[in-house]
């Protein structure tokens, strides 16, 4: 077969093409940073790039839940210590109360005393973290006692999603800890204003069965206490997890789509001298004419 100059000009054309195409693919991956930035480059890569952006998303937003639940677990561990140390005041109270040496009016005092810490208990009960009432249950909008004493709430309890199918409570039981104790004792408002009236009647029979129900309390606050430490500590460890998760997740991400800089820029240097070969035996090839035969 002859082969013309028109032939070989399009077999040079062609081939300079390819190259100046692979060139700039190169430098789209070095600009980027992606070794992937269309379907067709690699359409199995694009699929598995694509899912574990999706599994990342989901961990992020699990890692979000978690850090709001450990919050909101931490300001109710924090209002449980405060009304356990209140409780213990009121026990001291009815201790030195129950002395039937104490006088009227130091008893009239200590009743004093109880009548604030019940107001401060109160305040405690409807504790918010952010937006949130913790006590109230799922109506987390509304506060767990009014003003004028009523309850209100429920018994339901806050949860988060923190995994694929997992979904963990983070609240206490306001009626639990604060009206309906789980030792049997009497609720900690109704305890407590029981004991103020006590102590105002000078009332030792009154100030004396108090006390069973003020270690009610106190024991009833601590083994609330005790279980939200275990979530805390449940989710201390699945936040440690999920970090791990991302991190894993994320380095498989990179070695999926992202572009090997050091070894991009070999590449495009070796397809940049392709080109310029191709260039400069091209003008050999090109350059005789019917006017250089002639000579």
């Amino acid at each position: 077969m002859r082969v013309t100059n028109k032939m070989m000009t399009q077999d040079l054309l062609r081939n300079l093409e390819t190259s100046q195409g692979k060139m700039s693919h190169i430098q789209n991956q070095m600009s980027s940073g992606y070794k992937i930035s269309r379907p067709s480059d690699d359409p199995v890569g694009i699929q598995n790039a694509l899912r574990m952006k999706n599994n990342i998303s989901s961990v992020e937003q699990w890692k979000g839940n978690v850090d709001e639940a450990l919050g909101y677990m931490d300001t109710t561990d924090g209002v449980l210590g405060n009304i356990t140390s209140m409780l213990q005041r009121v026990r001291e109270l009815a201790v030195q109360g129950s002395n039937g040496s104490m006088s009227v009016t130091d008893r009239q005092n200590s009743a004093i005393e109880i009548d604030q810490l019940t107001e401060q208990l109160r305040l405690l009960a409807n504790t918010k973290n952010g937006s949130k009432y913790i006590f109230s249950g799922t109506q987390t909008d509304k506060e767990l006692i009014t003003s004028d004493g009523k309850w209100q709430g429920n018994s339901e309890d806050v949860k988060f999603e923190v995994g694929n199918n997992l979904t963990l409570p983070i609240s206490i039981n306001g009626q639990t800890l604060f009206k309906t104790p789980l030792t049997g004792a009497s609720g900690i408002f109704d305890t407590l204003k029981a004991l103020s009236t006590a102590l105002k009647t000078n009332d030792d029979a009154g100030i004396e069965s108090s006390l069973g129900d003020i270690d009610g309390n106190i024991d009833n606050v601590l083994a609330h206490r005790a279980s939200i430490g275990a979530r805390v500590n449940r989710m201390t460890a699945l936040s440690e997890q999920l970090d791990t998760t991302s991190y894993n997740l994320t380095q498989n991400l990179s070695d999926v789509q992202d572009a090997d800089i050091a070894k991009t820029i070999i590449d495009f240097k070796n397809s940049e001298n392709v080109y310029k070969a191709a260039l400069s035996i091209g003008a050999q090839i090109i350059q005789p004419s019917l006017v250089d035969f002639m000579r």
